[in-house]
């Protein structure tokens, strides 16, 4: 059974890897593909390349292989390593969203808000507060403190129910803005089919929020695993030992941002199709 849980764990690290580093390619390699969207895209990949990279091989060399003895520097960094990739991986995905929410919901603002110095500071605050936090837990769970992992459990449940409750915020303001747009476009082409005129109704953003979408879905869902965790780490004062589905679930969540901006998000999607033509030729 552990065979074969690493023999997907490691399918599913280097996928995680090839996908994100495609997107990593295109973008930096097509001037036309590096917009604001696209920064906190890439920042995203960057992030869940490191996931794909440090997961299963640190996961392996200090669990199956006993190279990293409880309170050792490598047991240090290691927990380091994870837990700022994963952290990581969660902030970059409210900024992104953060950008796709300012886009759909108030329109007239993006041009002043997202200007090119703010898109810098917002993707370097995505990279610097999960590195600090990360610090932060690691000095506390492997200090003197008294009750560390009742500690540590708090600050994980913390950061994990911010990201959720503002993830899922933006998304449903999202949604509400799309479907009432697109009910009033339907609503205004049955009028002017009922006055004889020809008119096929204008999706808004549909493309935009699909995508958003299943990789905050995906998202979600590994982080009801980790908060699951946390509540164990405030219960029991004990880590959960459920690596051998949850590493699967995390690259996963890792790896399906890559196939969705490939299949939803337009310019990404439009690139990679002339591409996969230029190769057929």
């Amino acid at each position: 059974m552990e065979t074969r849980v690493g023999v997907h764990s490691w399918f599913l690290s280097i996928l995680t890897m090839v996908l994100n580093g495609f997107v990593i390619f295109l973008v930096c390699s097509k001037r036309h593909l590096r917009t604001k969207t696209n920064a906190f895209v890439v920042s995203l990949v960057v992030a869940d390349f490191g996931v794909g990279m440090i997961t299963v091989p640190s996961f392996f060399l200090c669990t199956l292989a006993t190279e990293c003895p409880q309170g050792s520097n490598e047991e240090l960094i290691e927990a380091f390593l994870n837990l700022f990739t994963l952290y990581a991986s969660g902030t970059n995905l409210v900024s992104l969203v953060l950008e796709r929410y300012v886009a759909i919901v108030k329109p007239l603002k993006y041009l002043t808000f997202m200007k090119r110095r703010r898109v810098i500071r917002m993707v370097l605050t995505s990279w610097g507060i999960p590195f600090l936090f990360s610090l932060t837990l690691v000095s506390i769970k492997h200090g003197v403190i008294d009750r560390a992992w009742t500690i540590g459990g708090y600050l994980h449940l913390l950061f994990e129910a911010i990201s959720v409750v503002i993830l899922i915020f933006f998304l449903a303001s999202m949604f509400f803005v799309v479907y009432n747009l697109n009910s009033r476009d339907r609503n205004l082409a049955k009028q002017l089919r009922f006055n004889q005129l020809f008119v096929r109704a204008k999706t808004h953003n549909t493309s935009a929020v699909k995508w958003v979408a299943l990789v905050t879905c995906v998202f979600l869902s590994y982080y009801g695993i980790m908060m699951r965790c946390s509540l164990l780490d405030i219960t029991d004062n004990s880590p959960c030992n459920d690596e051998y589905f949850k590493i699967p679930l995390r690259l996963i969540n890792s790896g399906i941002n890559p196939i969705a901006y490939a299949f939803f998000k337009r310019d990404i999607k439009r690139e990679f199709k002339s591409l996969l033509c230029r190769r057929r030729r």
